[in-house]
């Protein structure tokens, strides 16, 4: 696993509880502050779901006077979307750097879904609030997509698939991701769950089945793949 980055390996071993604010260190107040606020509220979204959680309890966790709150947001929604944004485009980014090495986009879709979708899973607070927003308000995260949206267009250059890239596409493959994402949080069965999800990218993509079955197969061995397993098991044993 000597091709995997040390930031990736700091990443994935991470204290997620305090994520965010310990990435604006070295920031300033505000900065850091905003940080704050997003792990606490992730922590309460995670816990009680998003329409249950109140601001005073995340404005408790963090340690802060409700009026600090509004110098960030102006409600508990603004809030919800940023947490849920800012864990797409940290999951999405750091996954993005450990795919140099993949020059096929049709590829890099497949590794892509397959390890953001187990990562998110190993990470059930932040799978949590993912699913609850996207539940509450079904838009693509222009800044995460932005990954995704790259990599296809690679593979429509290198002719791999013909299609037009547009929102109605970038949509169409978010609301499968985090369809897959919350039938795994249910207890559906992960592998099937995101082989199929892959597939059905890739066919809404315009492949063949035979095509789709063979690029999900050819993924399957990427280091950051085996990476998200591990990751997967480690969690399921400390209890997520």
């Amino acid at each position: 696993m000597d091709f995997l980055s040390n930031s990736w390996r700091r990443f994935i071993l991470s204290n997620m509880q305090d994520y965010f604010r310990s990435q604006a260190i070295g920031s300033n107040k505000r900065n850091r502050t905003r940080g704050l606020l997003i792990d606490s509220a992730i922590s309460v979204f995670g816990d009680k779901g998003i329409a249950e959680a109140s601001i005073h309890e995340i404005t408790a966790i963090a340690g802060l006077a409700n009026g600090t709150f509004y110098n960030h947001f102006k409600d508990k929604d603004e809030l919800a979307f940023a947490a849920s944004e800012a864990i797409a485009l940290e999951i999405a980014r750091h996954m993005d750097e450990q795919m140099h090495d993949l020059q096929r986009g049709v590829t890099r879709v497949v590794v892509a879904t397959s390890a953001m979708l187990r990562f998110a899973l190993a990470l059930p607070n932040w799978a949590q609030v993912l699913v609850e927003q996207y539940q509450r308000r079904p838009t693509v995260k222009a800044a995460a997509f932005s990954y995704m949206r790259a990599d296809i267009e690679l593979a429509v250059e290198r002719g791999e698939i013909s299609i037009e890239v547009d929102r109605l596409l970038l949509e169409q493959i978010a609301a499968l991701m985090m369809t897959a994402l919350r039938r795994m949080l249910e207890g559906g069965d992960q592998q099937e769950l995101l082989g199929r999800t892959c597939d059905s990218i890739l066919r809404l993509l315009g492949m063949t089945p035979a095509q789709a079955g063979r690029e999900v197969a050819r993924a399957t061995t990427h280091p950051l793949l085996q990476d998200a397993a591990l990751l997967s098991v480690r969690a399921r044993s400390s209890g997520g």
